[in-house]
C-alpha cells in the first residue's frame, strides 16, 4: 500500500446552490467552488472533487 493522506470536504448546501471546499490534513485549501443545483452543475462538482482529491 502507498502513502495515504486525509482530505476533508466541507459542503454548505442551499436551495439554489452548493458551496464546497476541500482541505488537506495541514489545512491547505486544495480547491473550492460554488455550484447550482441542476444535473450539469452536479456533474461539474463531482469532476472538481475528483481533481481536488
Amino acid at each position: 500500500m502507498g502513502d495515504t493522506s486525509r482530505v476533508v470536504i466541507g459542503m454548505d448546501p442551499h436551495k439554489r446552490s452548493a458551496t464546497i471546499k476541500a482541505m488537506a490534513e495541514d489545512e491547505t485549501v486544495l480547491g473550492k467552488g460554488r455550484y447550482e443545483t441542476d444535473q450539469t452543475a452536479f456533474e461539474a462538482m463531482l469532476a472538481a472533487l475528483s481533481a481536488m482529491a
